[in-house]
């Protein structure tokens, strides 16, 4: 019965060895060695990594591109709300007006507009460069403190035990050595 050798470079092509599919198939590693050999397995193997490759870093870069681009337009936000600040700015100097960010209505439109472009812009550049918030950087570094605490005190009470027990080898050196002069002079006496 002939070998299945479609299959056997499907398994191969697949990423099998050929000491596993010899093991499937009932064959030696060197006649799937030979066939590899003969029909150019190991190259096309090659270019089929090296396009796959490719697909990967195309994958990558779009997403790349996607990620900068919502930062251009939160940074774009973040422009317009400065400018819509200074342009308030400019009205005030010019009329002394006190009502900076009020409207005629005497909503904040201004400032919340101003505050949203900032948040919009932080928010995109944390998500973008995987940067923590202040609240989560805050618990990351009591986690680090509790931790810290946590081996200084596994430390001391190592450092105690250590301690108690040579002491205790001390207690034992001691009694075993008094044991021994009361045996010697048992002895003795006897």
């Amino acid at each position: 019965m002939a070998a299945p050798w479609g299959r056997i470079r499907q398994g191969y092509m697949a990423g099998k060895t050929y000491r596993e599919l010899a093991e499937k198939y009932k064959l030696s590693v060197k006649t799937i060695q030979n066939r590899a050999s003969k029909e150019g397995w190991v190259a096309e193997k090659g270019k089929i990594k090296e396009e796959v490759g490719k697909k990967i870093h195309a994958r990558v870069v779009r997403a790349r591109v996607e990620q900068l681009e919502k930062l251009i337009d939160a940074n774009e936000k973040l422009i317009d709300g400065l400018l819509a600040v200074a342009g308030a700015m400019q009205a005030q100097s010019e009329n002394n007006d006190i009502h900076l960010f009020m409207d005629e209505k005497g909503s904040l439109k201004n400032a919340e507009a101003f505050a949203k472009a900032i948040q919009t812009a932080v928010a995109t550049q944390r998500d973008l460069y995987k940067l923590p918030t202040l609240e989560q950087d805050y618990r990351k570094k009591e986690e680090a403190q509790r931790k810290r605490e946590a081996k200084a005190r596994m430390d001391l009470e190592r450092e105690k035990w250590e301690a108690e027990k040579t002491e205790r080898a001390k207690a034992e050196a001691t009694i075993s050595g008094t044991m021994w002069q009361l045996e010697a002079e048992e002895e003795m006496d006897g």
